[in-house]
């Protein structure tokens, strides 16, 4: 069963980099554009998005530090899932704020 496990969690770690390795090649390419990952559609920068990327990464790598360091996957506080839905939640709020803004209000920012 031990086999098993082992043999399922190399398949899966293999599946995942040949996925990363697929997307870098598709952004090497072109094909997935990275213009717009931290700014709106119109352009200008986006601090909600910015601040969800940052804290996505920063809990993914430390997970990571932990689990290459230990070995073993450890348990994850709810501290670690409130700072994820914190930052979550304000990228919510702002397309619920842009997607609210009156008419009157878009017109002045252009």
């Amino acid at each position: 069963m031990e086999l098993l496990a082992l043999t399922a969690g190399w398949v899966i770690v293999g599946f995942m980099a040949l996925l990363g390795v697929l997307i870098l090649w598709k952004i090497l390419q072109g094909s997935i554009d990275l213009q717009y990952l931290v700014s709106e559609e119109d352009g200008q920068a986006s601090l909600s998005r910015f601040q969800f990327l940052i804290f996505t990464f920063v809990i993914a790598m430390g997970l990571l530090v932990i689990i290459l360091k230990t070995e073993s996957f450890p348990p994850i506080g709810s501290d670690v899932f409130g700072l994820l839905g914190i930052s979550a939640g304000s990228y919510v709020a702002s397309k619920i704020t842009q997607k609210t803004a009156s008419p009157s209000d878009k017109a002045q920012k252009e």
